[in-house]
């Protein structure tokens, strides 16, 4: 698959069925702002965009996730490694802002997707407090993925790198600066706040431990080119 825009708008899959923007308070907001393309960043699937207007939304997405986090019926308990504390089902947040970016998550699949029907398999929000981190992974039952960084939480001025969002895998050009196919560096995307990623759902990635004592919110999406059956896979995800 590549980046690109070249087909029309589908009349089919989750995009068609979404309103051209979301009222917050007493603004509307764009589901895709005008102006705003998201920017390849890899020779491979990879592509990266920040949303401006991300300050007008992120108080009520940031107190929607937290809330999230506290329903029995949306968090899925993991271990340190597997990401912090997961909180399923970002439509179902009951929250404006959660529903515009869960919007601007599909409209970014579907325009980077050539414009195809694109479908939500899974979506979750991952909160991370002091110690979590994700080990290396790739996501199952889907094409391409998707994080948005809500908030990154504390810095760590002792170490860099912590808490980064990492790619490893030997099909990034940018992994392997050495020799093609050998992992010689990893890939860390600057994600600030406001920042969305998609790409190939097979890359392998990772999260380094987190230290700080703000939580650390993102927001991931599994995306599909077709409706699958059954609930999303176990496991990695």
């Amino acid at each position: 698959m590549q980046i690109g825009e070249a087909n029309p708008a589908s009349t089919t899959g989750d995009q068609a069925m979404l309103p051209a923007s979301f009222r917050l308070g007493d603004t509307d907001l764009a589901v895709w702002p005008d102006n705003h393309a998201a920017a390849p960043i890899s020779a491979s699937l990879m592509a990266i965009i920040t949303f401006a207007d991300w300050a007008v939304y992120h108080p009520a997405l940031v107190e929607a996730a937290l809330k999230a986090e506290k329903d029995p019926n949306l968090v899925v308990p993991l271990y340190r490694g597997l990401c912090g504390v997961k909180v399923r089902k970002i439509p179902e947040w009951s929250s404006p802002a959660a529903a515009l970016i869960h919007a601007r998550a599909l409209m970014l699949a579907h325009r980077t997707l050539s414009r195809k029907p694109v479908y939500s398999d899974d979506n979750w929000g991952s909160i991370y407090r002091a110690g979590d981190h994700c080990m290396p992974h790739s996501h199952l039952r889907s094409n391409v993925s998707i994080v948005y960084m809500l908030d990154p939480g504390d810095g760590d001025p002792a170490d860099p790198v912590a808490a980064k969002l990492c790619f490893s895998d030997p099909r990034i050009d940018a992994c392997c600066p050495d020799d093609p196919g050998r992992v010689t560096r990893l890939m860390m995307p600057a994600m600030t706040p406001g920042t969305m990623l998609i790409f190939a759902s097979d890359y392998v990635h990772s999260v380094n431990p987190y230290y700080g004592k703000r939580p650390r919110i993102t927001l991931s999406w599994n995306i599909t080119l077709e409706r699958l059956p059954g609930r999303p896979g176990e496991g990695w995800t």
